[in-house]
Order: C-alpha cells, then sequence, then structure tokens
C-alpha cells in the first residue's frame, strides 16, 4: 500500500498564503456581470500608516475619476501576504497592484538596490528629485520587463538607527552591536562595514527580538519605529540617516495592458496625486515622531562625514556590480544636490 504523503511545512505556508488572495478575488466581485472593473491593491502597512491612508486617498481618486467605473479595493496589514509574496502575486497576474517595498522589486531589478547607498541622499525631498526624473525612469523600465509597471515611487523614508546598549556619535560605538536588518545586500553591507554585527530578521519579529535581547538594535525610518513600537524597547536613537529607501507602486503588468489608454492614464494621474499626498504625510509624522522620541528615548546624532567615510568602500563594492547605472545614480544625486549642500 502507497503511504500517505504529509504536506510539507512550505506547502501548508503556500497554501494557507493563498486562501487571503482567493477570497479577495471572491470579495472584489470577479465576475460579476455589470460595467464596472474592480481592482485588488494589496499592502502592508498597519492602519494610520502614510502608506495605508494614502493607499485609500487612491482607491478614492480612481473611483471619483471614472464615476465608479473603476474600483479599487484594497486590502493592507498582509492580509494578501507578505511584501515578497505579493510581488510574486504581481508577476503571475493574480494581483493587480500593489504599495510595496524597495527589497522586494530590487530581488526582480537589483539595480535597484543602489537607491539605498549610504548617505547618498541628504533629504528625502533630494531623492524624490532624483527618483521622478530619468534616473527613476530607467529602473521603471528595468522593472517593466521584469513584469511590473511602476506608476510611481512613493516614499519609505530615511532610515535610523536604534539600540537599547550605549549611545551611537560615531562609527566605533557601532562594533560588536547586534543590529537586525532587512534581507537586503545594501543594509548588511553598510552594517557591517561599520563593524555592528548585522543580523536579518522578519519585521514581525522584530519587537519581540528587540525585548528578549536577541538583537540589540535595529534601523528603520521613524514612522515605522512609532508604528511597531519599537521604542518601548530601545533606549538609545540615534539620527544617522544612514539610507534612504523608495515604497514601490507597482501594477502587473498583466492588468496594465488589459486597461484601455484612458484607464491607464487614469490610474497613473491618481498614483502621482496619491504619491505627492503619502510624501506629505511621512513629513509631518516624521517631525511629530521626532518631537515625541526626544522624551521616550536619548536621542544623539552622528558625525556625517566620519559615518560617509568609514562607508566608501561599500560604494566601491557596488559600482564594481552595476557600473553604468551607478554612475547615472550618482551623478543625478550630484546634479540635484542644493547649492548649499556640499560633500567635497
Amino acid at each position: 500500500m502507497r503511504a500517505t504523503q504529509k504536506p510539507s511545512a512550505k506547502r501548508w505556508r503556500r497554501a494557507l498564503w493563498a486562501f487571503p488572495l482567493a477570497a479577495a478575488l471572491l470579495a472584489s466581485g470577479c465576475g460579476v456581470g455589470d460595467d464596472s472593473r474592480r481592482l485588488l491593491l494589496g499592502h502592508g502597512a498597519a492602519p494610520g500608516n502614510p502608506r495605508a491612508e494614502a493607499a485609500e486617498r487612491f482607491s478614492q481618486i480612481v473611483g471619483e475619476k471614472s464615476s465608479e467605473r473603476l474600483r479599487v479595493q484594497v486590502f493592507g496589514s498582509e492580509q494578501l501576504g507578505s511584501d515578497s509574496e505579493m510581488m510574486v502575486s504581481i508577476a503571475s497576474g493574480t494581483l493587480d497592484m500593489t504599495v510595496n517595498s524597495q527589497g522586494p522589486l530590487a530581488t526582480s531589478v537589483p539595480e535597484l538596490t543602489l537607491v539605498g547607498l549610504p548617505f547618498l541622499f541628504d533629504t528625502p525631498e533630494h531623492a524624490y528629485e532624483v527618483l521622478d526624473g530619468p534616473v527613476g525612469d530607467e529602473f521603471a523600465e528595468m522593472a517593466e520587463e521584469k513584469g511590473y509597471k511602476v506608476l510611481a515611487w512613493w516614499d519609505n523614508g530615511i532610515r535610523h538607527v536604534t539600540n537599547s546598549r550605549r549611545a551611537v556619535e560615531d562609527s566605533s560605538d557601532l562594533a560588536g552591536l547586534k543590529i537586525r536588518t532587512p534581507d537586503d545586500g545594501m543594509t548588511i553591507d553598510i552594517f557591517g562595514t561599520l563593524g555592528a554585527n548585522p543580523t536579518p530578521m522578519a519585521f514581525g519579529e522584530l519587537y519581540l527580538g528587540l525585548r528578549q535581547g536577541a538583537v540589540d538594535g535595529q534601523e528603520n525610518p521613524l514612522v515605522n519605529i512609532e508604528a511597531s513600537n519599537l521604542h518601548e524597547v530601545q533606549t538609545h536613537l540615534t539620527l544617522s540617516g544612514h539610507k534612504y529607501e523608495v515604497t514601490p507602486f507597482v501594477v502587473s503588468t498583466q492588468t496594465w495592458t488589459s486597461l484601455s489608454e484612458e484607464d491607464q492614464r487614469l490610474l497613473q494621474d491618481a498614483a502621482i496625486e496619491a504619491r505627492d499626498h503619502q510624501r506629505q504625510l511621512m513629513a509631518e509624522q516624521t517631525d511629530r515622531i521626532l518631537a515625541e522620541f526626544q522624551d521616550a528615548m536619548r536621542v544623539t546624532e552622528i558625525d556625517r562625514d566620519e559615518f560617509r567615510a568609514a562607508t566608501d568602500s561599500v560604494y566601491e563594492r557596488w559600482e564594481e556590480r552595476y557600473p553604468e547605472v551607478f554612475e547615472r545614480l550618482v551623478q543625478a544625486v550630484e546634479d540635484t544636490r542644493p547649492s548649499e549642500v556640499s560633500h567635497d
């Protein structure tokens, strides 16, 4: 008699992940015989996060401009899977849109990792000017070749460091600290170069990892630190501004090519309008959160020139990987850098 094969844990996880997406497809009204079209948009942000609020604004804009002929149904908080899983669904055409993260898209477009070069941008506004121009268009073209239509580059913020052991003011203060990072080659390279012990860990496990001492610290934009209450289990905030990340708004090319030119323009315009709203929310929340964190943690700033010099080798390694894109990106950064800021 043939033994019954037990499903592997990996197969069970894949099946469980598929259930929410299947339910969403049913809830979206697929197969309903009316003239409207419903599109699914997934993201991983919690309610109140600028990404979540702007996704709802996008849905509202599309509904109003199309007289409800196009309806965008938003599923946040990883209801349709993690960021990586949603990107897989986008590639397969089972999910229409996602407001995602830089890392999962960089899996398919590795050149996008260069956006996270250490201390590349002085401010989020500086990053916007570069990414809304020819360099951003080039990244978008690379993504479209892989099945991802980028409608806009939303903001994922300038990232800072927290830890529970000591104040960090120069790079030597990071030596030996176990810093949680996402599974991102650039971030791991930066912290390894600075003498820390970079430790990739799922974001959902981070709060407990910090509380139990599995890691000493982490790095994230201030809005993410607050949204996940990481300041409750950290004592030091370092305003390092060590890297910037984008939030790509991505549409499946299968969905995109099925739309009329009129509807494509409508979605494109709505994504840009919602992008501007999301960026404004990021700025407002960042200012508020920083003021609150002054009371919650000990806040220090770094010697940026010293940190920048300490990460020169990171630039050298990544330039060797993608020399042409590296050159165009760095040149665009210098061309748009405010005149009062000099890194000579």
